[in-house]
C-alpha cells in the first residue's frame, strides 16, 4: 500500500493503484503501460515511484517516496537467506538520469532483489534506463553489477530469467564462501552530537570490542528527540546511510534510552546501541577474574533494569555480539523482579571479595609497606609504565581497557625502599555511572593508596581533557586530595614538548617520561622517593645489648643505615616508618 500519498491527486493515486492489475510477461522485466504510466506520475509530481514485481509478473505493490528516494521494502518471500527474494524493482529517478545510485545497488544486495532497474524521467517520458544485479568479484565476493544505459524498447526485450538464475547461483557461492569463512565482523555507522573529533574516541571503542566504522553521522542540535534521539530528518538520513554502507551495527555517542534504542532499530532494521552499551561489551571481553566478571555483570543488569521495555529485542539476542556479550548474558533474559535478585545476590558476593580486599590491605598496612596507585586515562601507558619500572609481564596493549582488573607488583626504588605499586582500570569521558559504582569496590584502591602516580598520555592532543576526566572520576571516587604524581608519557611520540603546559609544584611535581623506552625514569623514582620519605624518617638508636627482640626489630621493620657496637649497646642510625618508631621511642637518641 502506498504511504506517501499526501498531497498527490486521488486520480493520480488510482492510476497507480490500476498497475496492480497489469499482467507482465515473467521472462521480461515490466510491460511498456507501467515505464510510461510511473514515468508520467514522476514528471508531475517530482517524486521517485517503485513498482514491485514477482516472478510470476504480478505487481505486488507501488511505492511513492520522495524526490531522491523512495523505501525499497522487502516483500520476499524467500525459501531461506540464501536464496534470492523472488522480485525486481523498476523505479524513477526525477533528474533525468536512470543511474542507479549507492543506496540502489545497497539495496539489490542487502535486501537481495532479483533485480534492480532505474529510469530516468525527463518531460514525462523515459529517457534512460539501467538495470543491475548480483554478479561476483574475483575474490568470490558479492556485489551488484550494472548494465546500461538502455533506451525504453531494448530494455523491454530483455529477458530477466537467465539473468536471475545466473544472479542466484552467484548468491548460493557466495554463502558457501562466506560460511567457510565466517568472520562475524560487525559493521557500524557512528552517530553522535558533537564533532567529528568526539567521534574517533567512539571509533577506538568500536576497534578494541572487534567492530569496524564504515561510516559515521553528527547531529547539530539542542534539543534531543524523545523518539529517536536525533531529528526525523536525520533518521531518514541515517536510513539511507546504513542501507547504503551496508551497516549491520549503528553506535551512539550518547547514553538512549529503552524506547529510543526500540524506535531506531524498528526503522534502521538492524541492532542499535549506545556508547554505554559499547563500553559495557569490552569490560565483559576483558574480565578475567571472578571479581571483575560479577562487576560486569552488576553493571549489565543496572544498565538493563530501567531498559527492559525497549531493549526486549537485544535481550533475546544472547551471544550476539556487540553490546550482548559478557558473563551475565544469558540472565538478561529474566523479568525484572529477578534481576532485581540477581543484583542483589552480586552486590554480596562482591562484598565478600572486598571483605577479603580489605584483610590483604590491613596486612599491608601492619607491614608499613608504601602503596602507590597508577591511575589515568585509558590507554595512558599504565600498563607498559609497571612492567617497565617492576620488569613484569602484565598484559599491556595499544589499546582501550587492555587491563581491567588491579595488578601489584613489588618495586625497589634507588633508596632501596620496597614499595607496592598497583595497575588499575584506566577512565574515560562519559564513564558510565553504573559501571563506576559496579566497580567501586576495585577503584577503592586509590583511596588507601599512599601516592597516586597520574599517567597521561602526552602524545594525544586532548590530553588536557584526559587530565580533566580522571580528576573528575577522583574527585567522585573520593580522591581528590590524594598526594599525587604526574606523569606525562608516551613522550617518545611529541615532536614539540613546548605544546605540553602542566603545572608542576613541589607538592605536586610533573614528569616526563617513556614507559616503552625507560627513559625519564630517574626523574619519576627520585619523586616517588621523596613521598615515601615523608611516611618514613631517619633516627638514631641505643639498643642495649640485653634487649635482643628489639635489635631483630630493627633489621626487620627498619632500613640501617649505620649499625655500630658501642659499650653502651649497639648503635643504630636507620629510616623508619611511624608504626615502628613507637615501639622503639625509648631507644631513640634525643
Amino acid at each position: 500500500m502506498m504511504e506517501n500519498k499526501t498531497g498527490i491527486k486521488k486520480t493520480l493515486i488510482n492510476q497507480l493503484e490500476d498497475l496492480k492489475n497489469e499482467a507482465i510477461d515473467r521472462d521480461f522485466f515490466a510491460n511498456e503501460k507501467i515505464i510510461d504510466t510511473i514515468c508520467e506520475i514522476t514528471e508531475k509530481i517530482g517524486k521517485e515511484i517503485a513498482v514491485f514485481i514477482n516472478r510470476k509478473g504480478e505487481v505486488l505493490d507501488v511505492e511513492i517516496g520522495d524526490e531522491n528516494t523512495v523505501t525499497l521494502k522487502d516483500l520476499a518471500d524467500r525459501r531461506s537467506e540464501n536464496s534470492l527474494s523472488g522480485i525486481r524493482v523498476l523505479h524513477t529517478h526525477p533528474n533525468g538520469s536512470g543511474m542507479l545510485s549507492d543506496v540502489d545497488l545497497s539495496a539489490l544486495k542487502k535486501l537481495r532483489f532479483d533485480m534492480m532497474a532505474a529510469v530516468g524521467v525527463k518531460d514525462g517520458a523515459a529517457s534512460d534506463l539501467f538495470v543491475s544485479f548480483l554478479g561476483m568479484d574475483d575474490k568470490s565476493d558479492l556485489l551488484p553489477l550494472v548494465a546500461g544505459p538502455y533506451p525504453k524498447e531494448r530494455f523491454m526485450k530483455l529477458n530477466v530469467k537467465a539473468v536471475i538464475i545466473e544472479a542466484e547461483e552467484n548468491l548460493k557461492k557466495a554463502a558457501k564462501i562466506s560460511k567457510a569463512v565466517e568472520v562475524g565482523e560487525e559493521r557500524a555507522v557512528l552517530v553522535g552530537i558533537e564533532n567529528e573529533e568526539a567521534l574517533e574516541e567512539l571509533r577506538e571503542l568500536l576497534k578494541t570490542a572487534g567492530g569496524k566504522e564504515l561510516s559515521r553521522m553528527i547531529q547539530t542540535r539542542d534539543k534531543k528527540d524523545n523518539a529517536y534521539f536525533i531529528g526525523k530528518g536525520k533518521l531518514k538520513e541515517l536510513s539511507l546511510l546504513v542501507q547504503t554502507v551496508d551497516a549491520n551495527l549503528v553506535v551512539f555517542d550518547e547514553e538512549l534510552s529503552g524506547a529510543q534504542i526500540r524506535n531506531l532499530e524498528e526503522v534502521l532494521g538492524i541492532k542499535v546501541i549506545d556508547r554505554t552499551q559499547l563500553i559495557l561489551d569490552i569490560f565483559a571481553q576483558r574480565a578475567k577474574s571472578r571479581e571483575g566478571k560479577l562487576q560486569v555483570e552488576l553493571a549489565q543488569l543496572k544498565y538493563a533494569m530501567p531498559r527492559l521495555i525497549g531493549l526486549g529485542g537485544q535481550l533475546s539476542r544472547t551471544g550476539g555480539g556487540i553490546g550482548t556479550r559478557g558473563p551475565g548474558e544469558k540472565k538478561l533474559e529474566i523479568d525484572r523482579r529477578r534481576i532485581r535478585d540477581r543484583v542483589n545476590d552480586l552486590q554480596n558476593e562482591i562484598k565478600e571479595i572486598k571483605k577479603q580486599r580489605s584483610v590483604q590491605r590491613v596486612s599491608r598496612e601492619a607491614n608499613n609497606v608504601f602503596q602507590a596507585c597508577l591511575v589515568g586515562y585509558t590507554n595512558a601507558g599504565k600498563s607498559t609504565l609497571l612492567n617497565s619500572l617492576a620488569d613484569a609481564d602484565i598484559y599491556a596493549m595499544d589499546q582501550l581497557f587492555a587491563t581491567l582488573d588491579p595488578t601489584t607488583r613489588k618495586v625497589t626504588l634507588e633508596s632501596g625502599k620496597e614499595i607496592l605499586i598497583t595497575d588499575t582500570v584506566g577512565f574515560i569521558k562519559k564513564l558510565p555511572h553504573d559501571l563506576v559504582e559496579a566497580f567501586k569496590s576495585t577503584l577503592e584502591e586509590v583511596l588507601y593508596a599512599d601516592l597516586l602516580i597520574h599517567v597521561v598520555d602526552g602524545s594525544n592532543k586532548d590530553y588536557d581533557q584526559q587530565i580533566k576526566v580522571v580528576l573528575e572520576v577522583l574527585k567522585e571516587l573520593g580522591a581528590e586530595n590524594k598526594a599525587m604524581i604526574t606523569a606525562i608519557n608516551k613522550m617518545d611520540k611529541v615532536e614539540d614538548f613546548t605544546e605540553i603546559n602542566v603545572k608542576s609544584t613541589e607538592e605536586a611535581p610533573v614528569v616526563y617520561l617513556s614507559a616503552l623506552n625507560k627513559s625519564g625514569f630517574d626523574n619519576l623514582m627520585l619523586e616517588i622517593d621523596k613521598f615515601a620519605a615523608q611516611k618514613w624518617k631517619i633516627v638514631e638508636l641505643m639498643v642495649p645489648y640485653t634487649d635482643g627482640a628489639m635489635n631483630s626489630m630493627v633489621h626487620n621493620n627498619c632500613r640501617v643505615i649505620a649499625e655500630d657496637y658501642r659499650e653502651e649497646g649497639v648503635y643504630v642510625k636507620a629510616e623508619i616508618d611511624p608504626i615502628t618508631y613507637g615501639r622503639l621511642a625509648k631507644y631513640v637518641i634525643p
